[in-house]
């Protein structure tokens, strides 16, 4: 990441799926008809509010990529958001994005913080642990034949996840625009 052009396409693919993820976190609020679940998204909401646009005034505005790949798999988390149930959001939001971003964020932190050009793997670095953890609690007590299918949500995501990051990378990498 030496590169200065590589760091900041790194941080414009990143802000297309950071984009969906402010709907995903928006949406899955939006659409919560269950009230035990309400308070959790609420609160991820008013947690993750504006990560995006702080990310973008650090990219000074410059304009996203546009993938079809990576717009693809960005925008499945937040159909999902209206598609599936509230235990279901609840592993795809935290047992699959906030997981994955705990690791991710912890690493990048690292590499991205000695050119001091954004803040935004240092926010996340150190709030994504706690952003896992939520939720589950509420997925306690449920049947076998529902933690099968939350099983599937999760490798579902998982292998969106793993495509959307494998874009990220390619682009990253790509000496052109």
């Amino acid at each position: 990441m030496k590169e200065k052009r590589m760091r900041e396409r790194l941080l414009d693919c990143i802000q297309v799926f950071s984009d969906y993820f402010q709907k995903v976190v928006m949406l899955r609020y939006a659409f919560c008809d269950n009230p035990k679940f309400l308070s959790i998204a609420q609160q991820h909401l008013k947690e993750e509010y504006g990560h995006n646009v702080s990310l973008q005034q650090d990219r000074r505005y410059r304009p996203s990529v546009w993938d079809p790949i990576l717009e693809a798999t960005s925008s499945w988390f937040a159909w999902k958001m209206m598609t599936l149930d509230a235990e279901e959001k609840t592993v795809l939001v935290h047992l699959v994005l906030e997981s994955s971003a705990q690791l991710f964020f912890r690493q990048a932190h690292q590499v991205m913080d000695r050119y001091q050009e954004t803040q935004y793997f240092k926010i996340h670095d150190e709030v994504d642990e706690q952003h896992e953890e939520m939720g589950i609690a509420l997925l306690q007590g449920l049947t076998s034949e529902k933690y099968q299918r939350l099983k599937e949500v999760q490798a579902q995501g998982r292998q969106m996840l793993n495509v959307a990051c494998k874009q990220i990378a390619t682009l990253s990498e790509e000496r052109f625009i």
